[in-house]
């Protein structure tokens, strides 16, 4: 949806340029509480965030250019300003084009100025990269002591095409030096990756906490929690859960003068890691409920009851269980968008989401939660997330059989937002090559799928010249990192159908059926085969009779099904590092202790939905499999907050083995999604990974076979 820029880059002229005078005076570590009570109070909140996209970008032009105005020689403003430009440059390029110009300019115009030198190298890093260091390391030169050059030039070395591990470590250390009660959540990302440096930023933070009574300040005892917890090993976590039974009664006891869900929420938090009893918990987290009644932390507490209160049913088959899990989900999920409408924000979009099939009653209807949805969507979201707003209501119709046309212009422009968002990851500059090998083999797995969308919705359509821009793709020869050869035939039978030919068609449907990686299963009480229904429906179009279509259809006794790809399984694409971590217990482990053995690491975390799903049949498998000496279950903890990790396993009653391993698995992947399984064979070598858990009744037993499949050498 087309959005009007208000003359954003017009607006430059606002900007105040440096004078002589200004070039002694320097920004420090945060900014004057004037400027954060003003970004807070205006660029935060339900209010802001209930605002359009467009009406935000609007609200931080005006906020941020009189914060410029007011205070130029403050770094946040320049900072939150380019943030919104690198955000908005799928829709408006020019407006960080029109940042770069004025900014590299005013660099040159002022080549003695820190300040001038840093802006303008902010504003060009993924763009001119090495420009950007080249302003930066004059920046330092100017003057040693100012610290955000050294931010900036190590997000530069944490990653990427400029990575540089030694030259990352320094950096960063001298920014936590000098800022170690640092806010950045940028920042605080990177720490992560030094264990070393968050033990003494940690030495450093918590007698400086100690001596303010600064509510907004204190908020910070969570970040100090969460470090603590890592640079402590496990056996010691006693000790430091009554120091944070200490920091929580302190904080109880200093007078707020505006007490928010966030304060309320920091002392729930704080009783948790302290181990607390429940019933002390439950009456905090009671009375932030009552205090703030329309929080979203309020909304997280109600929704983590009524999950205990109502398990999923275990039995995928049962249908009548499952039914009615379903009907009374989605009614108290009905009354959550009416207590909460921040948390379900924009209300079209997510309502769209959560809505079973069952309680859509014809078409109509149908079109028009996925029509408000769009709506919302590319109104309310930022344009990297237009490309999920489509992609959610073309599956919507899809599923449904509704609306083939409109599914269609979704599925359309899906794939027109992927081009764009493709084609700006590979317009910047900063991307090592393992990066863009990555991310082409997604970005192709990601079409792959979308290209299926369109044409189903083009198949249902009778639109034949939706096709034609892909059909050349559709036609080629499967690629080798294309492991589902289902769908590759699947697509080729919806090109085949769309064009007429209805006995390549039904061909290509066969060897479609014949790969499949697994029969059809029972998901959440209904019968997943999608694939079966489009085949069987254009058979009896066909005039096919059932006997027919029971021996046509039937599995092969052939070798394809046998050799059909599990398409959730990759090789790993990096080298495991040495590793030795201790778990909750205090047991100390490492690759060279688990030789001999196969392994399943899994990784996962407390808050993680998906996890959440599968920990359940990872507990059931350990249970199998802990008397035997040739197969180790192992799982790798990523909680940003270590404390939450033994209170949630006593709670759920899991008695496999916890690693809290956060800083190791964010060195290894820097970005990643869970739950993961990593399968390592009996010399300590990475075989196999797996993300995400697909709720699937056979999880142990599919498990254990890939285990021993690795076991036997395979």
């Amino acid at each position: 949806m087309p959005r009007a820029l208000f003359a954003l880059p017009l607006l430059l002229f606002l900007f105040s340029p440096i004078t002589r005078a200004d070039q002694a005076s320097l920004p420090g570590c945060a900014a004057p509480p004037a400027v954060r009570k003003t970004i807070k109070d205006q660029l935060h909140g339900p209010a802001f965030d209930r605002l359009t996209y467009a009406a935000q970008l609007e609200r931080k032009q005006q906020v941020l250019s009189n914060l410029m105005e007011r205070y130029p020689r403050e770094v946040e403003p320049y900072n939150l300003w380019i943030a919104a430009a690198r955000e908005d440059h799928m829709v408006h390029p020019e407006l960080l084009a029109g940042l770069q110009k004025e900014y590299r300019e005013r660099a040159a115009a002022h080549p003695s100025d820190p300040l001038a030198l840093y802006i303008a190298a902010t504003a060009l890093r993924s763009t001119d990269t090495p420009e950007s260091i080249r302003l930066l390391e004059h920046a330092q030169a100017l003057a040693p002591a100012f610290v955000w050059p050294s931010f900036e030039l190590a997000q530069i070395y944490s990653s990427g095409k400029f990575a540089d591990k030694a030259k990352f470590g320094d950096q960063l250390t001298k920014f936590w030096t000098a800022c170690p009660a640092s806010e950045s959540q940028e920042a605080r990302w990177m720490l992560v990756k030094n264990p070393e440096l968050q033990a003494k930023v940690v030495t450093a933070l918590r007698p400086m906490l100690a001596k303010t009574n600064d509510p907004e300040r204190l908020q910070n005892y969570e970040f100090l929690w969460g470090l603590e917890f890592r640079t402590t090993p496990p056996p010691k976590y006693g000790e430091l859960r009554q120091q944070v039974a200490a920091d929580v009664k302190r904080l109880e006891g200093i007078k707020n003068p505006h007490p928010d869900a966030d304060w309320a929420d920091l002392i729930v938090k704080g009783e948790k890691q302290a181990e607390a009893e429940p019933e002390i918990i439950r009456a905090k987290e009671d009375a932030l409920i009552a205090a703030f009644p329309h929080s979203g932390e309020a909304n997280g507490i109600v929704s983590k009851r009524w999950e205990k209160a109502h398990p999923k049913p275990t039995d995928q088959k049962d249908v009548v269980a499952w039914k009615a899990y379903h009907d009374a989900n989605w009614a108290v999920i009905q009354q959550w968008m009416e207590q909460y409408p921040d948390s379900y924000s924009p209300a079209g979009y997510y309502r769209l989401i959560f809505v079973p099939d069952d309680a859509v009653p014809d078409e109509q209807q149908g079109v028009a939660m996925a029509e408000k949805s769009v709506s919302d969507g590319t109104t309310y979201f930022p344009p990297f997330m237009f490309m999920y707003t489509y992609d959610t209501a073309s599956s919507k119709l899809l599923d449904r059989q509704w609306a083939p046309a409109k599914a269609l212009e979704y599925a359309q422009q899906t794939k027109q937002w992927q081009d764009r968002a493709g084609a700006d990851y590979l317009a910047q500059d900063d991307h090592s090559e393992s990066d863009l090998k990555d991310n082409e083999k997604d970005d192709a797995s990601l079409s792959r799928y979308f290209d299926s969308q369109i044409l189903l919705a083009a198949m249902r359509a009778r639109r034949p010249d939706a096709v034609a821009s892909i059909k050349i793709a559709i036609e080629g020869p499967r690629s080798p990192d294309d492991k589902d050869e289902s769908g590759y035939w699947l697509r080729r039978a919806r090109l085949a159908a769309i064009e007429g030919q209805q006995q390549d068609a039904l061909g290509y449907y066969q060897l479609a059926l014949r790969t499949r990686p697994k029969p059809p299963s029972y998901v959440e009480g209904r019968l997943q085969d999608d694939l079966g229904d489009e085949v069987h429906a254009l058979w009896k179009e066909r005039g096919g009779s059932e006997i027919a279509w029971a021996a046509w259809s039937a599995p092969s006794t052939s070798t394809d099904a046998a050799k059909a790809d599990d398409v959730r399984w990759e090789k790993p694409t990096k080298t495991l590092p040495i590793f030795q971590l201790a778990d909750l217990s205090g047991k100390t482990w490492s690759v060279q202790s688990l030789n001999g053995k196969v392994v399943l690491l899994n990784l996962w975390a407390t808050w993680c939905g998906p996890c959440n799903a599968e920990l359940p049949q990872l507990q059931k498998l350990y249970e199998q499999t802990k008397g035997r000496t040739d197969l180790q279950i192992l799982t790798l903890n990523i909680d940003e907050d270590p404390g939450l990790i033994e209170p949630f396993m006593k709670e759920k009653g899991y008695s496999f083995p916890v690693v809290p391993a956060y800083s190791y698995v964010v060195n290894l992947l820097d970005g990643f999604a869970i739950p993961q399984n990593w399968v390592l064979d009996a010399k300590g070598q990475w075989d196999w990974t797996q993300v995400g858990y697909g709720s699937d009744d056979a999880w142990v037993k599919d498990m254990l076979a890939k285990l021993d499949a690795v076991k036997a050498g395979g």
